[in-house]
């Protein structure tokens, strides 16, 4: 049984945060951004490669565990990873960036949402309920940090789930281990013929018997 910081989830939660702190530094998504962060994946992954063989010796396993980690892991990080640089070099695709001028415009639009969903009388909502519109005048310039931390959220939902899915993948490489091949001398020898005993005819009472 291997220790944990050789399982295949943690190392992948390792590599993808250190990715994740170089990522932002390196600017707009590109190959060579790509290269740089692969580069980063295996000189880490290297580094725990030599500690792994320091304690142990399972070549198969190690191979395995590589092969997961950039074949499997690495390509789905990218996907996320492109995305997210996009959104973060785009502002998140929010109006003026999300700047002061934004904020207030946010604030007039809900002063006057709350004002219309209090003071309009075919809404259902009492007209006491002034703290409504207090509330929406406050909280409406906080719109784009919502949008953001929701975007934020999401991708690293998407990267907890790459490393879900290497812990089942690690759950599965252990339930189909190969069956360990024994030696000749540990193989079953044949059952001896079996003889039979005397058995009574139920018609005639006789004895028969079988010689081996």
């Amino acid at each position: 049984m291997y220790s944990q910081r050789f399982s295949l989830p943690f190392l992948a939660e390792v590599l993808i945060a250190s990715a994740e702190r170089r990522r932002p530094g390196l600017g707009p998504w590109t190959p060579q951004v790509r290269g740089s962060l692969e580069a980063g994946f295996r000189t880490e992954l290297a580094e725990v490669r030599a500690r792994y063989f320091e304690l142990f010796d399972d070549a198969d396993y190690w191979e395995k565990v590589e092969k997961n980690l950039l074949e499997i892991c690495f390509p789905r990080y990218c996907v996320a990873a492109e995305k997210q640089t996009w959104l973060e070099q785009h502002d998140y695709g929010l109006w003026r960036g999300g700047d002061l001028l934004a904020r207030g415009a946010y604030a007039v639009l809900g002063l006057l949402l709350g004002l219309f969903l209090v003071k309009t009388p075919w809404i259902p909502i009492p007209p006491t309920w002034d703290a409504l519109i207090l509330f929406m005048l406050l909280a409406a310039p906080f719109l784009p940090d919502a949008q953001i931390a929701l975007k934020q959220r999401s991708f690293r939902q998407q990267l907890a789930n790459i490393v879900a899915d290497m812990g089942e993948a690690e759950a599965q490489q252990k339930l189909y281990q190969p069956l360990p091949t024994g030696s000749a001398s540990e193989r079953l020898e044949p059952l001896e013929p079996i003889s039979t005993e005397t058995v009574r005819t139920p018609d005639t009472g006789d004895r028969t018997k079988h010689e081996g």
